[in-house]
């Protein structure tokens, strides 16, 4: 008998009590408040004025792959109800409902009308989401309305959503206000003595009408906050948690501020090429080095209290810097802070941003008057810069400047670590150069580090002390156990393609391992050898399945209810006549936790915190029968019109790696769950995704593109990569050896199995037969094209013998290291038993 891999009771079990929990905590803690005058915050009234279009559809998360099929999510209002607020505008409330019901089911029909006639899920699923539905504004907030409400503070939502396939656009009800929009901030600021505006967006919107209208009093950023966020925002704007979200990227005065940001994406008419022409100047590093005004600076956010920090030690022992901070609560209520440290190094050769992120850390909740003491290391190797003429990672002789404070705008200078002369730190050799000219930006002269204190410590390093990694690029090998040699030796060449490409969608054999709505699983096809599949999950925010089942009397599952996800076209259609001629059966519940989104996480800054929201999905993985969960993601936040910035977590590639280690950490702390760290590398756009190239230099490339997923890999050692669906300086990146054998494997030491994204191998894409000896050892999700392919270059010898063994036997290994048993003969712990509740 099989295992239920979830509960027949429809009653919440203690693990989704406890993720609802974390969930909560998780969201409070991103929440930033950028503004706060005027005492608006905290709430001094019971009765709250609510509009705007998030305040009943709050977006918990993003569209497309990252999303969840949790139990129910909390809005804004429910959130502040459940606190014990009064909502007093449920009339136009009520009215917002009946529009947006109107427009929903006009966007829905347009959206039947793209997909009717397909048939295949793997194009009906991308393509209708690849249309993405504007909320409508509302109607206007009227003198009545104000005078109804029977209170002096009003919160308005502005909400966007954004997914796969499609970037964001640059006009009114997407990055810019409507007019609309813009008439009901000017009419509640003046119509209420306090005014909270709540921006419920997974990115960036522009936030210059601030300058324009006067008297809204607070702004939250409160990004797209899962299952939660209602009651978390409530938790914040009550008081009853402190503000301690941190931003996770620079909010620019203007779209035009950004560097080349008119030719992102679709703006520039071509979607074929994206241009990285900014190099290593992204976010901060830019508006930093460059000396530009911002509206509000990484890592900036306000709290109900105040804090004092100063650097009480700093010490240096070989290549490892530590610094002793102690941070003070000088205010009156309890709160948390974040301790930043950037370093400035040194101008020579190469051209420097003025300053890095290093080490960050944040504290626990400080009561009024307490105070900690910190630790923030680091290894100077880490403020190495790549050197492309010689393909070296290099430390240039200088001074390294420690910056300490609460935001890249808010720093001083704690520590002086001088270099007396050039160290390289590894010897690389050139890997995905461009073959475009990208040009060479920089700031025509280099910001000046400015005064150091008098109470910065001095430290001087020993350049004998580092250590000259020679990389060696030889093919690594695969050492196979005396298991997988038995199993792979008694298939034959045919049987072992099977193990490079994703089992069945549709049509799953029978005895094939399958839990509905998964994302994929490996091959399905040895069965008959006694090897069993495993299940793979899209992430990263939750693991994402159906979550209400019939247990059919065969022994199968079938979905209980059209996922909202697949609820388009003839695919609708299939799954509501396969319903409808289900038997009545046993209902099976698999209620997954939607997380905030990464970017809220981001916001946190917390990575103990963060290690504790991967545990909690890899709990949820071993429940639901789940291997490998597809996430993190680990993006660079290049441009906030990026279509996936929601799930993607920062502009800054170390807070990223650092952030995503500690989630990956958390996952795979439950036996046989593995996380797959994605997009490998540079899908900073979804406009033309699967045929764009993204065109980088190799220092930005390593710099900051990489860097993220360098410090994850090294850190935490995901069990899998995912390569991405674009290409890398026209190269795409599944049939990229120098990227994934390179610099992932020979570089970095990752010794895991690579997939390619869903469906990124195809006759205008990626080719399956140049994977495996790239380094992509499996391909999915798997389709006729892969297999023919395949096995065409085995017969042909395009694939050798020596690239399929190894590919095959890392997908085996991976297979036998599973949540769930590998071997069919090979009885699970639990049989026919409720996942634990």
């Amino acid at each position: 008998m099989k295992p239920l891999y979830g509960t027949t009771s429809a009653a919440p079990t203690a693990l989704e009590l406890a993720n609802r929990a974390l969930a909560r905590r998780a969201a409070a803690e991103g929440f930033v408040l950028l503004k706060n005058e005027g005492g608006a915050l905290p709430l001094q009234t019971r009765n709250i004025a609510l509009y705007g279009m998030g305040a009943r559809q709050t977006v918990k998360g993003g569209l497309g792959s990252g999303s969840v099929e949790e139990r129910y999510s909390v809005t804004i209002e429910q959130g502040l109800q459940n606190a014990g607020y009064t909502v007093t505008t449920t009339r136009w409330l009520d009215d917002y409902d009946a529009e947006h019901a109107r427009t929903y089911a006009e966007y829905h029909d347009m959206v039947e009308s793209k997909v009717a006639g397909l048939t295949d899920p793997m194009q009906i699923i991308p393509l209708a989401h690849s249309y993405v539905y504007r909320y409508p504004s509302g109607r206007a907030i009227t003198a009545q309305d104000i005078a109804d409400s029977d209170t002096d503070t009003a919160l308005y939502v502005l909400t966007r959503q954004a997914g796969e396939c499609n970037d964001r656009r640059l006009e009114p009800g997407d990055y810019y206000l409507t007019d609309t929009e813009r008439e009901h901030l000017r009419t509640v600021a003046e119509g209420y003595a306090h005014t909270i505006l709540v921006i419920n967006v997974g990115g960036l919107i522009d936030l210059g009408f601030l300058d324009e209208i006067p008297g809204i009093d607070a702004v939250v950023l409160f990004v797209q906050g899962g299952e939660e966020g209602g009651n978390a925002l409530a938790d914040v704007l009550s008081g009853k948690v402190n503000f301690s979200g941190r931003l996770a990227d620079t909010i620019p005065l203007r779209y035009e501020d950004i560097p080349f940001g008119g030719e992102f994406s679709h703006l520039d008419g071509d979607v074929e090429n994206e241009n990285y022409k900014e190099g290593i100047f992204v976010g901060y590093r830019y508006f930093d080095s460059f000396d530009k005004p911002v509206r509000y600076p990484f890592g900036y956010g306000l709290s109900y209290t105040t804090f004092a920090m100063r650097t009480v030690d700093a010490t240096l022992n070989g290549t490892a810097l530590r610094l002793d901070v102690e941070v003070t609560n000088t205010g009156a209520v309890p709160g948390k802070q974040v301790v930043q440290l950037y370093v400035s190094t040194p101008q020579g050769k190469l051209t420097k941003e003025y300053q890095r992120l290093a080490a960050f850390a944040k504290t626990e909740t400080l009561a009024p008057g307490a105070c900690v003491r910190l630790e923030l290391t680091m290894d100077l190797t880490d403020c190495a810069s790549y050197d492309e003429a010689r393909a070296a990672w290099v430390l240039e002789a200088g001074d390294y400047l420690f910056r300490l404070g609460a935001s890249s705008r808010d720093t001083a200078v704690a520590a002086v670590v001088t270099l007396p002369a050039e160290v390289i730190t590894r010897q690389c050799r050139s890997c995905c150069a461009p073959t475009d000219d990208l040009g060479a930006f920089a700031p025509a002269v280099p910001r000046q580090a400015g005064e150091i204190p008098e109470t910065a410590f001095h430290l001087t390093a020993d350049p004998d002390t580092f250590r000259t990694v020679q990389t060696d690029y030889t093919e690594p090998a695969f050492a196979e156990t005396p298991e997988e040699t038995s199993f792979l030796d008694s298939l034959t060449v045919e049987e072992m393609t099977e193990l490079l490409c994703g089992g069945a969608l549709q049509n799953v054999p029978e005895g094939a391992l399958e839990i509905p709505g998964a994302g994929g699983k490996t091959t399905t096809s040895l069965l008959d050898k006694g090897l069993n599949n495993l299940v793979m999950a899209d992430g990263p925010a939750g693991v994402n399945i159906c979550n209400k089942l019939r247990l059919l009397p065969n022994g199968r599952y079938m979905a209980a209810e059209i996922p909202e996800r697949y609820d388009w076209g003839l695919l609708s259609a299939a799954i509501r006549r396969q319903l409808a001629g289900l038997p009545q059966g046993k209902i099976v519940y698999r209620y997954a936790t939607a997380w905030p989104v990464e970017m809220l996480l981001a916001q946190t800054w917390n990575t103990p915190l963060l290690r504790q929201v991967g545990e909690g999905i890899g709990k949820e993985m071993a429940a639901f029968g789940i291997s490998v969960w597809l996430g993190p993601a680990v993006n660079i936040h290049r441009n906030p019109l990026g279509g996936r910035t929601f799930e993607y977590y920062s502009e800054d590639p170390v807070l990223t790696g650092v952030l995503a280690a500690a989630v990956i950490q958390g996952v795979q702390s439950q036996p046989g769950a593995g996380a797959s760290i994605k997009h490998f590398c540079c899908n900073n756009s979804e406009d033309n995704r699967n045929g764009l190239s993204a065109n980088v230099g190799e220092r930005a490339l390593r710099e900051i593109y990489l860097k993220g997923f360098e410090i994850a890999v090294r850190t935490a050692h995901p069990r899998t990569v995912m390569s991405s669906y674009n290409q890398l300086n026209h190269v795409y990146t599944a049939n990229r050896h120098d990227l994934l054998t390179d610099i992932l494997r020979c570089e970095w030491g990752f010794d895991g199995l690579v997939m390619t994204d869903w469906g990124s191998t195809n006759p205008k894409a990626g080719d399956p037969t140049v994977c495996a000896a790239a380094g992509n050892d499996l391909i999915m999700p798997g389709n006729p094209y892969d297999h023919e392919q395949l096995k065409a270059a085995v017969a042909d010898g395009r694939l050798a013998a020596v690239s399929l063994r190894r590919a095959a036997a890392r997908v085996l290994r991976l297979i036998l290291n599973g949540v769930t048993p590998a071997w069919r003969n090979v009885a699970p712990a639990k049989e026919e038993e409720d996942a634990e509740n």
